[in-house]
């Protein structure tokens, strides 16, 4: 069989980043040879990327191949076209390598939300078992409390809060991630959608019971400004929780944090931590608490 990788530097890389396409011919016996190597088509793409790349496999007839990550938007594309997508971040040939191994599990959701600028939002909710219900979360929340989820992505955390915030602010920079909130939870009236960048809301100083962030914090370039924006909106004593991928799972964003360099992010600005939960094989969550 016929797989692809995506290649920049020899390191695997995302469908719409490599700088070029390796295509392997993995035989029977297990052995391999590269049999072509190409320039990347998504180098010079103006727009959904990883689309070109994608294009490019299917026409070489190859319908496995191997990322290093993977938005919910090309995994839809690859898995609509029968495409088989695997994941490891490392060197190419050492890919090739847990690949013929049968070390490598196929994805069955994307590895992150949406990039856009400097955020990568979005939740990985597919991957996570336990976090594939609320029940994790039920602990933390009362009836009529004011919550806001940061970095929502198309709002699968949402759907849960709504249930119990008297108002919800639901916000995310991804316009059309949003418009599945709307779609989905507009009809309710305690529900606010906030198109913004989360270092920067309009959502009133002292005014959130609790604030939620899932797979969000790793992506963000200035993170002390974040960590402002939560001590600005949260009321004195408030909540936060913070979900994140463990930093020894395969797949997952490229740079994952470890709970203790969240913990130094949030401790800098007097926030105390109050409890640390792994909610998932692949997920941690702490809890975090203002300072009343």
């Amino acid at each position: 069989m016929k797989i692809a990788i995506s290649v920049s530097g020899g390191y695997v890389s995302g469908p719409g980043e490599g700088d070029e396409v390796w295509i392997v011919d993995v035989h029977d016996d297990g052995s391999y040879e590269i049999v072509e190597r190409f320039e990347n088509p998504a180098k010079y793409a103006t727009h959904a990327r990883g689309i070109y790349m994608f294009r490019s496999i299917l026409e070489r007839n190859v319908n496995t191949i191997i990322l290093s990550e993977i938005g919910p938007r090309g995994f839809q594309v690859a898995t609509r076209n029968g495409i088989k997508i695997y994941i490891f971040n490392g060197k190419a040939e050492d890919a090739i390598k847990a690949f013929v191994d049968g070390k490598l599990a196929e994805a069955v959701s994307p590895t992150h939300g949406e990039h856009h600028g400097h955020h990568m939002h979005g939740h990985w909710h597919e991957y996570e078992e336990g976090l594939g219900n609320y029940d994790f979360l039920k602990p933390f929340v009362f009836q009529g409390m004011v919550i806001a989820d940061l970095g929502c992505g198309s709002g699968y955390y949402c759907k849960f809060f709504r249930e119990y915030a008297s108002k919800l602010y639901c916000v995310d920079i991804d316009s059309e991630a949003l418009d599945i909130v709307r779609r989905e939870l507009g009809g309710y009236g305690n529900v606010i959608v906030l198109n913004e960048d989360i270092t920067r809301t309009t959502i009133p100083n002292s005014s959130v019971d609790l604030v939620f962030m899932s797979n969000v914090f790793h992506d963000i370039d200035d993170k002390e400004l974040v960590v402002k924006e939560v001590g600005r909106i949260l009321k004195p004593g408030g909540k936060l929780l913070i979900i994140e991928f463990k930093k020894d799972v395969l797949f997952g964003p490229p740079f994952k944090l470890s709970p203790e360099e969240v913990e130094e992010y949030f401790t800098r600005e007097g926030f105390v931590k109050e409890q640390f939960l792994e909610v998932s094989p692949y997920h941690y969550m702490l809890v975090f608490k203002k300072a009343p």
